[in-house]
């Protein structure tokens, strides 16, 4: 379809894009669509600017110097610098555009710096921020503490979309939301990645999910992160292998049936969505969003 050859031109290069191939013809030939699920988390200003860079007619497409003097770069264009107050929706988003294997590794990582006691920028801004939506105390944030949280500082969300951001951050499906899975959530992991110790976040991850230390990850590994917890509702042993599949696939690049190191970086490092949290709209109140100005 239109809307997964968009996601496939924001892939890394392969034999796919080759000269003449089906993939390379539909980027040439096909429209991309709009109106795709997702796409809709991009702000006005972002898709705008998306759409001007992806005109195929070389007359209408911008060119550098014009590029950058669009509003979303202007305006937004430091997006990684972005603080947590009034864009923990949009780091939300973000998260939810991430593949199922890069969310659940994304948390690992997130005990692992915890374990080491190497606290992400603006930690103790998350810390207060988990306290604030933990009215109860619990150590977990339930799906009404996260609705009355969001609202009260600001979020205009309905309950549908609460749920659907409440899935993505609920990793293990167990009615709420833990610690390291709201950390891993609101992280600017960009940043993260340009830190020295990400190198070695990355090697411990991949040596837990290399349970026979042989340089690679295969299905029967993948279908050991895979317990039925993870799953919203009790899955049979052929959902589950199902959905270890769908992980693999995430990260094989070669098709060959197994996730080297090389792999496992790379998908960490790369996006079928932009990164940037000023592309997704930040659905905050009117006098919420001109206090944040």
């Amino acid at each position: 379809s239109p809307s997964t050859h968009h996601k496939q031109l924001a892939a890394p290069l392969s034999p796919a894009t080759a000269p003449g191939s089906p993939l390379l013809q539909a980027i040439l030939s096909n429209e991309i669509d709009w109106e795709a699920p997702e796409l809709q988390p991009l702000s006005p200003a972002a898709r705008d600017f998306l759409e001007r860079l992806l005109q195929r007619n070389p007359v209408l497409r911008p060119n550098a110097a014009e590029a950058l003097e669009h509003p979303w770069l202007a305006v937004e264009g430091a997006a990684n610098d972005m603080p947590l107050e009034g864009s923990v929706v949009q780091r939300l988003q973000r998260f939810a555009t991430y593949t199922h294997l890069k969310q659940v590794v994304l948390r690992m990582i997130t005990e692992d710096m915890r374990t080491r006691g190497n606290a992400p920028s603006f930690s103790s801004a998350l810390q207060e921020l988990f306290a604030a939506y933990d009215k109860d105390k619990s150590g977990t944030i339930s799906f009404e503490e996260l609705a009355d949280g969001l609202r009260g500082q600001g979020y205009v969300v309905n309950e549908s979309e609460v749920r659907q951001l409440m899935e993505k951050m609920d990793m293990d499906h167990d009615g709420n939301v833990g610690g390291d899975e709201f950390l891993a959530t609101l992280i600017d992991w960009g940043q993260v990645m340009q830190e020295q110790e990400w190198q070695s976040y990355v090697d411990q991850a991949f040596s837990r999910m290399d349970l026979d230390g042989d340089g690679f990850i295969d299905l029967d590994e993948l279908l050991s992160e895979l317990p039925a917890a993870y799953f919203s509702e009790p899955a049979s042993e052929d959902e589950r292998i199902a959905e270890a599949k769908r992980m693999l696939r995430e990260a094989d690049e070669n098709g060959d049936g197994r996730i080297s190191k090389q792999e496992f970086y790379n998908l960490l490092r790369d996006n079928v969505a932009p990164d940037s949290l000023s592309m997704y709209d930040d659905r905050l109140s009117n006098n919420m969003a001109a206090m944040a100005v």
